[in-house]
């Protein structure tokens, strides 16, 4: 069956609507539904009207079969206890007949002539055999009980043959062949008609399955029953089409038909979406059953009268076309005729129906676009969210934008973090609204820089919720972290995840300054919902869901995605023992210092203040100043003589080439003079031997001894003294040695730590400190604090409780492999982009790292100005568009969206649904979301369970304080002995 086309089906309402003209009065005046105002309701009645219109039309359609109310009779009763089946049986024969042989003789005579004028004529005489056969074909339509075949009530059937001629023995067919039987499930289709021969069916709108006239069980069940009627109707034409009327060619030409007469363009199809408008007719009871004012149900017997009164005008036709019935045995008659004419009728139908409930879904769909303007996506409903929270929830509670500056109290900021989603439409980037927590550290977390150094930190807290929104797999937009590094600032980034309730777990570091923008794309992956993964393993083995149960631990662990942010400058003043602000207009300094510690890693004992301790600010300035001075000096010393003692090397490497490449040429020109010599001593003595070879040619002597020839003349026994040795090139250095510096300029190779004077000050303890106005923490105060792994766990059981259509996902959240950052190299020049992949992210880390390890003396100091967020998310997944999630689902993704937001925020906030509400928002979520306003109860019971635990604890707490004071005096010594 064909998917709605809405062009096809308007043509074919425009055809039936010329119909219906000549079948009613002038008074009456059906519509297509769009056009006549109506109300929801009546859109439910259209669809029980199409479905009875339906099942009534395909009713006259079996009639024409056979079917009679004796046999419906029949089948109704079958039906009430079990299925009912209708069956198209088919089988060929094919059998020898008997074998002729016959001469004919050619159309062409030969001719031939003798002279003596003697003629004779003759022809061709072929001998021909032929075969003949009987192909035969055997059918019936009939209808059984469940798989009782020999109960059956046969509806129609005959045998029909035809004679085959062949010029071979073969047989043109298979003997017999036995086609798959086509069925048809009646067993729904014969409920819905009562005793008196009325339609029954209507939808049930009570049923928490039915959500819209399109979308429900009942509905659902007739369109498969239409869709069983399609198929068994289309096998039935296919069938007389290849295997019976495929025959056509075997036939007299006296009875060959025109097969394209077997259409059902003329008939009428009842099925039509009509309103009409009422002209003041009120809606009526009849029977219990409201009935539309606007449904002309008054329509249906014209209609059915009319489809009964075309079917038997088109039988009419086909008589004249072919043969009756009579006995003859013929292959081609018009029951054949009359049974592909009805399937084809039957798919219209079925069509017609389906294409009918569409258009009433379309219907809604144009409707809902009308009112709003445009078909809404995501993007627009992530706008309308923002919009809602605003009315939704109260000032302190309300979602805010995650976009926060990098500063200290009463500063300016270093920078700014955000998380910024990219919509998909192209407008500009927004941050993402979260809903955030805000404490103040009062105990310190910890990250780890290797195996043996970690390092705690304070500062702020942020604890976000973020609810994201999916439909059908789309979210319509992408989300990046953004961190933005302001001229002459600087900040250190980390991005990891949780690992304990102390613990910081860094996958990625990274050093932002100076006009530094740096995104990182981040990807969301997420997991089942909890009631799908107890559906999941609920059968499997306990072996088996031990495993899924620890591995689905570990994925709502990753569920929390951390960033923290380590301030520089306050840190490095604490490290170098000057007093806060010290470094904030003193640029220079504070970028050579980070020179010094990145590139060179210098040691901060070597840079940090070491004077008294009552000395005035600048002068603890001025002393780092000097340290920093004699550093870069004795550094810019170094690579002077690093730089000297490459010009020599390079100097004595190029005079070591000279020296090699003149050695050569000196070898090359004594052996050119050598060569020379011996060719002019043993000219002569060529020519003297020459009488002496001739007569040694007619005569053998002895041979000449070759000393005599080889001999060197007297003067060439002593070499010359220009040519007894190669000149010497390393004696004489041609390069100058490069002069030494003078020492007078040359500085401390160290700050000069004789003659400092002797600190005033304590020597500071390595134990870490928390940062000043924080309050202390005692052993006891230490279970207060939040601990952020038991979070993914506790929205895990509310996820189960009150999300009750399991479409929230908790979501993992992880930086993609590839980043992008723009830079300047210099303060004025152009601004320059860059990706880095995982390499230069390695290599940033390592960078980042390095400078942590030396602003906490490998974890010796403690971070107090950093701040950690923890972002925590869950993805609302429609399995729909969102304009199919409100018109075929009949949801409203604005309050199922709200309730995911109201869970969320009250496990971030701790706080009751209705705490978090505006006032004239509670009576309203109280009518949507009741179950979850019901929070309350349970929470007062969990309370009144930890106020139970709480008083067994105070009961212990006299007989255990003794054994606490003693633990704090072993952890003080402890520290002690560590320093």
């Amino acid at each position: 069956m064909q998917s709605f086309n809405e062009g096809a089906f308007r043509s074919k309402v425009s055809k039936a609507v010329a119909q219906v003209r000549t079948i009613l009065d002038n008074s009456r005046s059906p519509q297509i539904a769009e056009d006549v105002s109506h109300a929801y309701d009546d859109k439910y009645l259209l669809a029980d009207y199409l479905t009875n219109t339906t099942i009534a039309s395909q009713l006259n359609a079996l009639e024409f079969l056979g079917l009679n109310t004796q046999t419906l009779s029949t089948l109704r009763g079958w039906a009430q206890n079990r299925s009912v089946t209708l069956r198209l049986k088919a089988e060929e024969t094919c059998t020898f007949l008997r074998e002729v042989t016959r001469e004919e003789e050619s159309k062409d005579t030969h001719v031939t002539e003798w002279n003596v004028g003697i003629t004779r004529k003759s022809k061709i005489v072929t001998k021909i055999t032929e075969w003949f056969w009987k192909f035969e074909v055997s059918y019936e339509l009939f209808a059984y009980k469940g798989s009782d075949i020999e109960t059956m009530v046969k509806l129609v059937g005959r045998t029909g043959s035809l004679e085959l001629k062949t010029t071979s023995d073969a047989t043109p067919y298979p003997k017999s062949v036995v086609r798959p039987s086509i069925d048809l499930n009646l067993t729904w289709f014969l409920n819905q008609i009562n005793d008196s021969g009325k339609m029954t069916f209507q939808i049930d709108r009570k049923k928490k399955t039915c959500h819209t006239p399109r979308r429900n069980a009942q509905i659902e069940k007739a369109l498969t029953s239409a869709s069983e009627f399609f198929q068994f109707a289309e096998k039935v034409r296919s069938y007389f089409h290849s295997h019976v009327y495929s025959f056509r060619s075997h036939l007299p030409q006296d009875q060959v038909f025109d097969l394209s007469s077997l259409n059902d363009s003329s008939l009428f199809i009842p099925v039509v979406p009509f309103f009409e408008d009422p002209s003041g007719r009120s809606k009526k009871k009849s029977k219990g059953v409201v009935v539309s004012g606007v449904l002309p149900v008054d329509f249906l017997n014209p209609f059915l009268d009319e489809q009964r009164r075309s079917v038997e005008e088109k039988f009419t036709e086909l008589v004249k076309t072919f043969a009756k019935d009579d006995k003859s045995h013929k292959l081609h008659t018009i029951v054949e005729a009359k049974l592909t004419v009805i399937s084809l009728h039957l798919k219209s139908i079925s069509e017609a129906f389906s294409w009918g409930i569409d258009y009433i879904e379309t219907m809604l769909r144009n409707q809902l676009i009308a009112a709003i303007g445009k078909v809404v996506g995501p993007v627009d409903f992530s706008n309308y969210l923002k919009f809602h929270n605003r009315k939704l929830f109260k000032q302190q509670y309300q979602p805010k934008a995650f976009c926060y500056a990098i500063r200290r109290p009463d500063h300016y900021p270093e920078g700014t973090l955000a998380i910024e989603a990219q919509q998909s439409d192209g407008t500009l980037q927004e941050p993402i609204f979260t809903t955030v927590s805000v404490s103040q550290a009062t105990r310190p977390m910890q990250f780890s820089l290797d195996a043996s150094t970690k390092v705690s930190f304070y500062g702020e807290r942020y604890l976000h919720g973020w609810v994201n929104h999916q439909f059908s797999g789309q979210t319509g937009s992408s989300i990046q972290l953004v961190a933005r590094a302001r001229q002459f600032s600087s900040f250190i980034l980390m991005v990891g995840t949780i690992a304990s309730k102390d613990l910081f777990q860094p996958k990625y570091a990274i050093i932002i300054q100076n006009k530094d923008d740096l995104r990182l794309p981040l990807l969301m992956e997420t997991i089942p919902t909890p009631k799908e993964f107890k559906d999941a393993i609920e059968s499997l083995s306990p072996e088996q869901q031990r495993f899924a149960k620890a591995f689905r631990g570990m994925q709502l662990a990753s569920t929390l995605f951390g960033v923290c942010v380590i301030q520089i400058k306050p840190q490095l003043e604490k490290l170098l023992k000057i007093p806060n602000d010290s470094l904030t207009k003193e640029i220079r300094l504070t970028q050579d210092l980070l020179s010094l510690f990145i590139e060179y890693q210098i040691p901060s004992d070597l840079l940090s203040y070491d004077g008294p301790a009552d000395a005035s600010v600048q002068t603890k300035v001025d002393t780092v100043k000097s340290y920093v001075v004699n550093m870069q000096e004795m550094i810019a010393s170094s690579k002077k003589e690093e730089l000297e003692q490459a010009k020599m090397e390079a100097a004595l490497r190029l005079a070591e080439q000279d020296r090699i490449l003149q050695e050569e040429r000196n070898r090359a020109r004594q052996k050119s003079v050598k060569m020379k010599e011996s060719k002019r001593v043993a000219a002569p003595m060529r020519r003297k031997a020459a009488p002496q070879m001739a007569r040694s040619m007619a005569a053998p002597s002895a041979p000449m001894p070759m000393r005599s020839m080889a001999a060197p003349p007297p003067r060439m026994s002593a070499p010359a003294p220009s040519m007894a040795a190669p000149p010497r090139m390393s004696a004489p250095a041609p390069v100058p040695a490069p002069p030494r510096p003078s020492p007078s300029p040359a500085p401390a190779p160290v700050p000069a730590p004789a003659p400092a004077p002797t600190p005033t000050l304590a020597p500071e303890s390595p134990e870490i400190q928390p940062p000043a106005g924080t309050e202390v923490i005692t052993p006891e105060s230490l279970d207060d604090d939040i601990d952020y792994t038991t979070i993914p766990t506790e929205l895990e059981s509310k996820y189960e409780e009150f999300d009750e259509d399991s479409a929230l996902r908790p979501t993992i959240i992880k930086p993609g492999n590839s980043w992008s950052k723009k830079f300047q190299k210099t303060l004025l020049s152009k601004p320059e982009s860059t990706s880095l992949g995982t390499g230069e992210q390695g290599t940033e880390k390592n960078k980042a790292f390095d400078l942590l390890d030396a602003l906490s003396r490998s974890g010796s100091l403690a971070v107090d100005q950093a701040s950690l967020h923890v972002v925590i998310a869950a993805t609302h997944c429609f399995d729909r568009s969102l304009m199919n999630t409100v018109i075929m689902d009949n949801v409203n993704p604005i309050e199922k969206v709200e309730r995911s937001s109201l869970i969320i925020a009250s496990t971030i906030h701790q706080v009751h649904p209705e705490e978090l509400l505006t006032a004239g928002q509670v009576e309203r979520v109280t009518t949507y979301s009741p179950h979850l306003m019901e929070m309350e109860g349970r929470q007062e019971e969990e309370a009144e369970g930890e106020g139970e635990t709480k008083a067994i604890e105070d009961s212990k707490e006299h007989h255990h304080h003794h054994s606490h004071h003693s633990s704090k005096k072993k952890k003080k010594d402890k520290v002690k002995v560590k320093a």
